[in-house]
């Protein structure tokens, strides 16, 4: 019997859609670096190759030489399910998922499993990071059937892809046992499966509440929700697993900018700390791991994502624009510059693995003799800064973390960094982690963002924000908006994550830059996403058009910022700067179709709540737009500009009117101010000359010291026709 037929013989639906030919010549394709991860080799050739030969997805072509008979999530295998009456069984996960290695090991390179998957089910793969829509689709029918959920995602649908049975990591003997059982309900109770098919449809359709009036105080209510969950001794919320929650950290650091108080710094302060401080943070190469597994945040689950390093690295530079705090720029800058130099290709990649060598953190943990030998007679100093007790043992080894990095002096640094260096050359001789290289286009425009926020704190930055806007504006927006891509290559058209947070980041680039692009093309994008997400009945943005999916709309942060509430602020930036006053409302529909939601427990809706309260009470920020945009203002360490729209003007500093609205800049901390000279005009509307500015205008000042500052300053807009209300403004002045 040829092996070919062995495998026929074995495993029946290998005969699949594409020809075993198709698959094989997929496979002879591949380029001479190219090797099959799989234990079923022959001649280090693969035994099996399946239909995720043909993706280019890594996490997809980590399965591609599975025995079990992979499909992406198409058409080609949801019609193969319906011609054949089979069950689907769909497996989620991806390229640096522990688990999901964990279980490809255990079951989906096993023959045994792979016998009843190929004869009873059509086994279809997904790439989470690839399809979130998708993802978010069966996670919420997980969490629905069991309460829960995670990665690797595994649900079985009937073959006109309903789910009904969820879970996430089987052991081999609980999976082919659960995989027989639904079989054998499939055959001979058919009804019981429509019926829990009914309730889950029930259950997952979006239900319209009515709109509620939120308060003014909105963040302050969430702040307070928010603390009820805080760890006072390690800091972070909740309990362990301990993850960053960058969306609530960021709704805090802009509270306490608003409303300063002590127990708030305490939050921000104690948990910041203790992150920079933990094996959460690779004090050798710089960027964090994506949690803490521990209370504590000593030992880390070692996976690095490219959106914790976006959007930690925004927290910090927050923070430090908050506290002065030089720990929480170098903490920002080391992970901006780690992701420069280790995850960069033009745009960069997505992530690297916890494993390494087959064994997770190994990559990054030490032993003391290797300390020792690499260090030399610095071993001693190092232990003067590092923790290497029993307490921080990890499998016999160590992750290096600070003792206590709040007794380190800056002078402290310049010796440690000495020490780092020598760690991470050695470092770099080891196996390194598997690196997912897909470029997303979603996570680059978090990365986008962190850029131009962090050249307030180094004006390197920026430079480097332009780059990677010109670079997916040429890559990833050409016919359509798309969202990955992999190996030079760009495919898959963009969900909604993908437009809001690009949106986002362009408008903050234009603040930063002045060059008009940025703008026209976040406003274009903004009109195409209103075109294809937007609910017009419900109000809302939809997660993505895919037809196979419920496709609701989501308001919480999770591990990413939401994109609707990413996408609210968004639109409210991008009417003050266009005057489009359907931006704005817009922007207020979408609040009131959450606003329920929102109101009964506002801390889990924090990117939201913070935008919430920049429309309400004035964004914080270094450029601002007043008066519908007419007037545009920046500030920076030493003086504000302001730039009047033609044909208005505002009052001078020294009015020559007893009844007019002076221009006046106020802060306790400002030490000297000088205001230009005022242009004297005469208007229709009054006989007398008018001590006006207008056109681009600056106000100099100087700081009594160096802390966060906050100033008011208040002004009246007029034309030759008609002077609009006052406006006092807050600005951000560090």
């Amino acid at each position: 019997m040829t092996f070919l037929k062995a495998l026929i013989f074995l495993f029946p639906t290998l005969l699949m859609a594409h020809s075993n030919q198709d698959l094989q010549a997929a496979y002879q394709q591949k380029n001479a670096d190219y090797q099959p991860r799989t234990k079923h080799l022959e001649n280090a050739k693969a035994k099996f190759t399946n239909h995720l030969i043909l993706a280019n997805s890594p996490y997809l072509l980590q399965h591609a030489h599975n025995p079990v008979n992979w499909y992406g999530f198409n058409d080609e295998a949801f019609k193969l399910a319906k011609q054949q009456n089979k069950l689907i069984f769909l497996s989620i996960g991806y390229a640096t998922c522990h688990w999901c290695h964990v279980m490809e090991e255990e079951s989906f390179e096993d023959l045994a499993v792979a016998k009843v998957l190929n004869k009873n089910f059509i086994a279809i793969k997904v790439d989470r990071e690839v399809l979130p829509d998708v993802d978010s689709h069966f996670m919420g029918i997980a969490q629905l059937l069991t309460g829960s959920g995670g990665w690797p995602l595994n649900v079985v649908l009937t073959p006109a892809g309903d789910g009904f049975f969820a879970g996430t990591y089987f052991p081999k003997n609980t999976l082919i046992t659960n995989l027989k059982h639904l079989q054998n309900i499939w055959q001979y109770k058919q009804n019981l499966i429509t019926k829990t098919v009914a309730s889950v449809k029930v259950a997952l359709l979006e239900k319209t509440a009515s709109a509620t009036k939120l308060p003014q105080n909105l963040q302050s209510l969430a702040v307070q929700n928010l603390r009820q969950t805080f760890d006072e001794f390690d800091g972070g919320f909740g309990d362990a697993p301990k993850f960053p929650h960058e969306a609530q950290l960021l709704m805090l650091i802009d509270e306490q900018m608003r409303r300063p108080s002590d127990d708030k710094l305490s939050v921000i302060t104690t948990t910041l700390d203790s992150m920079a401080s933990g094996g959460i943070y690779d004090v050798v190469g710089g960027g964090f791991h994506r949690y803490a597994t521990d209370n504590a945040w000593l030992f880390p689950h070692f996976e690095k994502m490219l959106y914790n390093q976006a959007q930690l690295a925004l927290v910090y530079s927050k923070a430090y624009q908050l506290t002065r705090k030089p720990l929480y720029r170098r903490i920002a800058k080391q992970t901006l510059d780690y992701v420069i130099r280790e995850m960069q290709n033009g745009g960069f990649y997505s992530a690297t693995d916890a494993d390494s060598d087959g064994e997770e953190g190994l990559f990054f943990i030490w032993d003391i003799q290797e300390l020792k030998a690499v260090l030399g007679a610095g071993f001693v100093e190092f232990q003067r800064y590092f923790e290497l007790s029993s307490a921080t043992e990890f499998e016999r080894h160590f992750v290096i973390h600070f003792k206590n990095i709040n007794n380190i002096q800056a002078s402290d640094f310049i010796k440690i960094d000495a020490l780092l260096a020598k760690l991470y050359q050695v470092r770099q001789s080891r196996e390194k982690p598997l690196l997912d290289n897909k470029i997303l286009l979603s996570w680059n425009a978090l990365l986008l963002k962190a850029f131009v926020v962090a050249s307030k704190i180094d004006s390197k930055y920026l430079k480097v924000a332009q780059n990677l806007a010109d670079f997916l504006l040429d890559n990833f927006y050409q016919q359509s908006l798309q969202r990955v891509q992999i190996e030079g290559q760009t495919s898959q058209q963009a969900i909604f994550e993908d437009y809001a947070y690009f949106v986002d980041g362009l408008i903050d680039l234009y603040d930063a830059t002045g060059h008009q692009k940025y703008l026209i093309t976040a406003q274009k994008l903004t009109d195409e996403a209103i075109h294809n997400f937007w609910d017009k009945k419900n109000f809302g943005f939809k997660i993505s058009n895919n037809k196979r999916l419920n496709n609701n709309k989501e308001i919480y942060d999770g591990a990413i910022f939401n994109a609707n509430g990413v996408a609210y602020g968004a639109l409210n930036k991008l009417s003050a700067r266009t005057q489009d006053k359907k931006y704005q409302q817009l922007a207020q529909q979408l609040l009131l179709s959450f606003s329920t939601k929102i109101h009964k427990k506002p801390s889990a809706y924090a990117s939201i709540v913070k935008n919430y309260s920049n429309k309400q009470q004035g964004i914080l920020a270094n450029t601002v737009y007043v008066y519908d945009g007419r007037i545009k203002i920046q500030s920076n360490h030493n003086q504000i500009i302001l730039n009047i729209q033609k044909g208005w003007h505002i009052n001078a500093n020294k009015v020559l009117q007893k009844s007019l609205i002076a221009t006046q800049l106020i802060s306790d901390n400002i030490k000297t101010i000088n205001y230009p000279p005022a242009k004297h005009i005469n208007l229709g509307f009054s006989q007398d000359k008018l001590a006006v500015y207008d056109e681009e205008i600056t106000l100099n000042f100087s700081l009594k010291d160096k802390r966060f500052t906050l100033a008011e300053l208040t002004l009246q807009a007029c034309s030759d026709k008609v002077c609009l209300p006052p406006q006092q403004i807050t600005l951000l002045l560090n």
